[in-house]
């Protein structure tokens, strides 16, 4: 198997793996992958240009908000440039729900297997690094300006997730889960 298809195997299993890791946590439910339903897992940025993530779904509260995870089942730290196009794209895709007059807060995850940008970690989903991110893409605004409004607001949406394997022996049994389901589901 040669480098890029074994990164793409990688990067598909780690995405099945983090659906199983976030759905164990009884919080979202999360059904799309963009594998099988890329229409799903997929915003219009304000570039006009479609963007895909590689988990979506919706949080199991009473408002049952969208989310889009965005999953790095890497074992290196470098990952800054690619974070930096995601908060792009997070904050592209947010100011045209905006824009559009119909911002539905969705809610974004980086998920990842390996810490990054350790000196800076506590700042990574702060306003400040994502106008300076935004810097590094302007095409992806289609011609807007960067608005500090919406920076805080997609700041207070975005996740930022450490998962490793050894945490499939702290997940909650799909049979468990199972349950928890019908009960909530009959409850409602």
């Amino acid at each position: 198997m040669a480098a890029g298809e074994q990164q793409q195997e990688q990067g598909r299993d780690g995405a099945y793996f983090a659906r199983e890791w976030l759905e164990s946590t009884t919080r979202v439910n999360a059904p799309w992958i963009v594998y099988e339903a890329p229409q799903m897992t997929t915003l219009t940025l304000l570039d006009g240009s479609h963007e895909s993530w590689d988990v979506a779904g919706y949080f199991e509260n009473e408002k049952k908000n969208f989310f889009y995870a965005e999953i790095k089942a890497y074992s290196s730290d470098n990952q800054g440039p690619k974070y930096r196009e995601y908060l792009t794209d997070c904050y592209s895709a947010t100011a045209k729900m905006i824009k559009d007059g119909l911002d539905r807060e969705c809610e974004f995850m980086w998920i990842t297997w390996h810490p990054f940008a350790m000196g800076a970690w506590t700042k990574l989903c702060t306003e400040s690094t994502i106008q300076e991110a935004v810097k590094n893409y302007p095409s992806k605004l289609g011609g807007d300006e960067y608005e500090p409004e919406i920076g805080k607001l997609l700041a207070d949406r975005l996740w930022l997730i450490v998962l490793s394997e050894r945490q499939e022996e702290l997940m909650m049994k799909r049979e468990y889960l199972g349950h928890i389901r019908a009960v909530v589901t009959k409850g409602a």
